[in-house]
């Protein structure tokens, strides 16, 4: 019986998450496990403030936060739960991760 997991990766910093998503990679191809990996649509959410409290409605600021989103599916993972702590050892704490068995 081949056990599946699906990792969803999102963080708010794409550089931290690309250099994330490089390590993880490089672990799971010394481990031999079969991987796959995409990209999700980067979500965007914009906030606009207003600078005056009063009457200057013209006064705005804007603001975007992007969200960027992978999943990894990988199978062919040893049964030891040790290596499944391996996966979160070098993890920024700007990217979120959850796991889910398939």
């Amino acid at each position: 019986m081949i056990t599946t997991y699906q990792l969803k990766i999102h963080s708010v910093n794409k550089k931290a998450l690309t250099v994330y998503l490089l390590s993880l990679q490089t672990f799971l191809k010394k481990l031999n496990v079969s991987y796959t990996f995409f990209h999700l649509p980067i979500r965007k959410k914009r906030i606009t403030l207003l600078k005056s409290p009063h009457v200057n409605k013209s006064a705005r600021e804007q603001f975007e936060i992007k969200n960027y989103k992978s999943i990894i599916t990988f199978s062919n993972l040893p049964k030891s739960t040790q290596v499944l702590k391996l996966l979160t050892l070098n993890k920024p704490k700007i990217i979120v991760l959850s796991l889910k068995n398939l």
